[in-house]
């Protein structure tokens, strides 16, 4: 009778070693950008959630009709009356009176690119804060409008300026809501509104960007000249930013992007840089995708009595559309916000819209236009770096 004998297969202690060697060097490699991934989602969703909860409070306002002028702006006692109202729709755990706000903001400081320009650091007190301009506030003429601190109940410190020559909306009408990862962030009830909020409350590291956000506000912007990209720099950022096309050398709006990603910031979306505008020029009436035409260019003989913007569609063919307001000879005003200063220039947004082109803002002397159609390679355009 022949014996068959079994043969056992194991690993060898040697080769156990060894298996267990490359698991940890492949966890030391991907465990940092996988935990960093996860810290930027979180920081994200908790961005959205305070945003989100102001908006929908302002929202229930505004169908009831108590969004619009709040006090004066002789005296500069808006934002006051705004949150005596607003904190009757969004629970407010502590408000804190303009020569007071440091007491609702428990880190007394914020670190920040405060200097257009500058990749340094700067911490700014809070208690040397009092007014619009002290946030860089977007929203027309808030600059020498008295800023208020409070406190959400999720104990969310936040420093806020009202518009005082906010326009009422329509309170039959429901605004449709910026949607980031399928979810609602803001809409147009929060336009009156400009603010800087932290989201770790008393805890590091108080940095725009990072813990410390903003609403409406240029608070800690960086505006830099671009640097162009590689493609493999691309596709290190693709993620992140939900980048679709990398098949570019030397692409500038990659390059702004990886500029802004390394302050902790990032590009400005489209309805941003409107807001931009709306605050160089005084007005309120920039949308997303207008078109703005100053005063200088009022009695221009092109047709309808102003100058004529021209927008390329389909990559063929020229004509005005009737969907992109076009407003000309528009008065600008002197709105009180004498300490926001952005240079005339071309701004990259952060939406792209094919392998070769992205969105961008002119904001000039006279005129701000915008376009989808362009080069993705032009050096001329800035790196507006925002941390909302």
């Amino acid at each position: 009778m022949n014996r068959k004998i079994k043969q056992l297969n194991a690993f060898t202690l040697a080769e156990v070693l060894i298996t267990l060697g490359v698991i940890g060097v492949v966890a030391a490699v991907t465990m940092p950008t996988l935990l960093t991934n996860i810290q930027d989602r979180v920081r994200q969703e908790q961005v959205r959630t305070v945003k989100y909860k102001l908006t929908k409070a302002t929202d229930t306002m505004n169908s009831l009709g108590k969004i619009g002028p709040y006090g004066s702006l002789e005296a500069g006692d808006a934002t006051e009356k705004f949150v005596d109202e607003l904190k009757k729709h969004m629970s407010i755990a502590k408000i804190c009176k303009n020569d007071e706000l440091d007491k609702c903001w428990p880190a007394g400081s914020v670190n920040g690119y405060l200097t257009y320009g500058s990749t340094t650091l700067s911490a700014k007190s809070v208690s040397s804060m009092s007014k619009g301009t002290d946030i860089n506030a977007l929203t027309l003429s808030s600059g020498n409008t008295r800023l208020v601190g409070l406190v959400t109940a999720d104990g969310v410190p936040m420093i806020m300026v009202y518009s005082p020559v906010c326009q009422a909306l329509d309170e039959t009408k429901n605004y449709t809501w910026s949607v980031e990862n399928g979810k609602p962030i803001t809409n147009a009830t929060t336009n009156c509104i400009s603010a800087i909020f932290d989201i770790n409350g008393a805890k590091g590291p108080n940095k725009i960007g990072q813990d410390v956000r903003t609403l409406n506000s240029l608070f800690g912007a960086a505006n830099l000249t671009t640097v162009a990209a590689t493609k493999a720099e691309c596709n290190a950022l693709k993620k992140k930013y939900n980048i679709q096309w990398c098949e570019i050398e030397g692409d500038h709006w990659v390059g702004a992007i990886k500029q802004c990603d390394q302050l902790d910031l990032h590009l400005p979306t489209m309805s941003t840089l409107a807001n931009v505008a709306n605050a160089k020029y005084g007005t309120t009436k920039i949308g997303t995708y207008t078109l703005y035409s100053g005063p200088t260019h009022a009695a221009s003989t092109y047709a309808g009595g102003c100058r004529a913007w021209w927008i390329q569609y389909d990559n063929s063919t020229w004509r005005v559309d009737g969907s992109d307001a076009i407003l000309c000879g528009e008065s600008t005003t002197t709105d009180g916000n004498s300490g926001f200063a952005i240079p005339s220039d071309g701004y990259w947004s952060s939406s792209e819209y094919s392998s070769s082109y992205a969105f961008y803002r002119i904001i000039g002397g006279s005129d701000s236009s915008w376009s989808r159609h362009y080069s993705r390679t032009l050096t001329s355009y800035r790196a507006l770096c925002v941390g909302d």
